[in-house]
């Protein structure tokens, strides 16, 4: 049984965007390859905690423009 998912990756968790058959219990082979995606889509929720994490920390890093100095 072949069973082919996407999902994202947060440290050693896969987080599949769907459910697989029942393997429970069995060895199973896992191929980790980067989705080429031209727009990211995000749950609600995701989306909500990040907006969230930014409001409270703000951006990290140092501004940069074209031809502008980088204001800190």
């Amino acid at each position: 049984m072949t069973a082919a998912r996407q999902g994202i990756l947060h440290g050693q968790t896969i987080e599949l965007d769907q459910a697989v058959p029942p393997l429970e219990g069995r060895r199973v082979r896992v191929l980790i390859e980067p989705l080429e995606e031209t727009e990211v889509v995000l749950s609600p929720e995701a989306q909500a905690q990040l907006w969230q994490s930014w409001a409270e920390k703000g951006p990290q890093g140092p501004i940069e423009l074209d031809d502008e100095p980088e204001i800190p």
